[in-house]
């Protein structure tokens, strides 16, 4: 149900709130930051009711960032004709901050719980899911923060597309993280753990292949066309 839920808000933020977000992006990051903080409320006051229900894991499993990560990503690899990249494009930074926002509750949640751990044993288990965390969570704040065109606007170009090449491992990253986070619990035979791991399975690796088949059309497409020192031989001897 989460997964429906998420995927709904992130249908109305793509297509019934583009231009409003696109033109005035602001009220959108400042709503967000609201619910985030009504996760938080909740979570201290121990909220149970059928709404909390279904919000609390829209910000608790990352499930809304998740969506919204992916449609950034998804962005990239479509044609560059494409009708649907036309009209994502305009909004692609604006919904990477808001991702990046509802993502906050994901990380403190758990952050906390691990660092509640920390006064036990530790072991490899612990360690590794540590490190990954601490590793994404400083891809998403760089990309999150060169997001802004205020941040943007004070860098190159060349350094700005080479920051954002980390999208790539911070991508399959988050993707490992959860599959890290469900595969105990759908090993155990949970269903919502296994219909997550599916989601998520299906949702990476069409992003894979597709990634993968654009990087080759962008390699033929260079290889197919002519050299510049080429263009100069050519016109030489047409002269």
């Amino acid at each position: 149900m989460r997964f429906a839920i998420a995927l709904a808000l992130s249908l109305a933020l793509v297509y019934l709130c583009a231009k409003p977000l696109k033109k005035h992006p602001v009220p959108f990051y400042v709503g967000a930051i609201a619910l985030v903080g009504v996760y938080f409320w909740g979570i201290q006051a121990n909220a149970h009711n059928e709404l909390w229900g279904y919000f609390q894991p829209l910000m608790q499993r990352c499930a809304l960032a998740f969506l919204l990560f992916s449609v950034v990503m998804f962005v990239g690899v479509l044609d560059e004709k494409s009708r649907l990249r036309t009209h994502l494009m305009p909004i692609r930074r604006q919904l990477s901050i808001l991702a990046c926002i509802f993502a906050v509750g994901h990380i403190v949640f758990y952050g906390s719980s691990y660092l509640m751990r920390l006064s036990g044993a530790f072991n490899a288990n612990l360690v590794f899911s540590l490190s990954l965390a601490a590793v994404i969570t400083v891809l998403m704040a760089v990309l999150g923060i060169t997001s802004f065109q205020v941040v943007k606007h004070g860098m190159t170009a060349a350094v700005w597309k080479r920051i954002q090449k980390l999208a790539y491992p911070f991508y399959l990253l988050i993707y490992v993280h959860l599959l890290l986070l469900l595969a105990p619990s759908a090993a155990a035979g949970n269903s919502v753990a296994v219909l997550s791991v599916a989601v998520y399975s299906v949702v990476t690796g069409a992003y894979v292949v597709l990634r993968l088949r654009k990087a080759l059309a962008d390699h033929a497409a260079t290889a197919a066309r002519p050299s510049p020192a080429l263009d100069i031989d050519l016109e030489a001897a047409g002269a």
